[in-house]
């Protein structure tokens, strides 16, 4: 089956893609896109649950971690190869109006906060911030970790460490006070 997903050139690329530019990216035929796909609010339903079942499969790679982190480097390293679908479901809006979409997203972003709440269990992460602070700043990372990979800027094998690190410690100096 065609998954425009995979394709670097394309929906997941740049979601303003017309129908045809999307086949073209695929290298298939605007018609045998349509036999797929009915209409583009299709295609982008399809890519949208694909996104979803890839964010999942990541998420069930740590559930029940007993790591000391909780499955945090895991879920980190899992999740920064997913970065362009990733982003493409999480800058889309149209979702939020599709109701089996938002819930599923909804499952997998709260399967997500439950890993970094046993990082925060275990001491890893400060417990005074917000849930959707925490999520966004993970998020954020991840997406700059990914970014950074695919502009050949960082090694795949040093994205999760660095991401990590960058979560975790921030990128200010040590003993610097804040707001000076």
């Amino acid at each position: 089956m065609f998954t425009p997903l995979v394709r670097r050139r394309g929906l997941v690329a740049d979601p303003a893609a017309s129908l045809a530019e999307v086949a073209a990216a695929a290298g298939i035929g605007r018609t045998t896109l349509h036999k797929q796909y009915a209409t583009r609010d299709d295609l982008l339903c399809a890519v949208g649950h694909r996104a979803i079942d890839l964010w999942g499969q990541a998420i069930d790679g740590v559930a029940g971690s007993t790591d000391p982190d909780g499955g945090l480097r895991a879920i980190t390293a899992a999740m920064i190869p997913l970065g362009p679908q990733l982003a493409f479901l999480w800058r889309t809006p149209a979702f939020d109006h599709i109701p089996d979409l938002d819930e599923r997203w909804h499952g997998a972003q709260a399967r997500s906060l439950a890993v970094l709440k046993r990082a925060q269990d275990r001491g890893l992460l400060v417990a005074d911030v917000p849930d959707w602070w925490l999520l966004q700043a993970f998020y954020s990372v991840i997406y700059v970790a990914a970014e950074s990979v695919r502009n050949g800027q960082l090694a795949p094998l040093d994205a999760p460490d660095l991401a990590l690190r960058t979560f975790l410690r921030g990128v200010g100096a040590q003993g610097t006070k804040e707001g000076s």
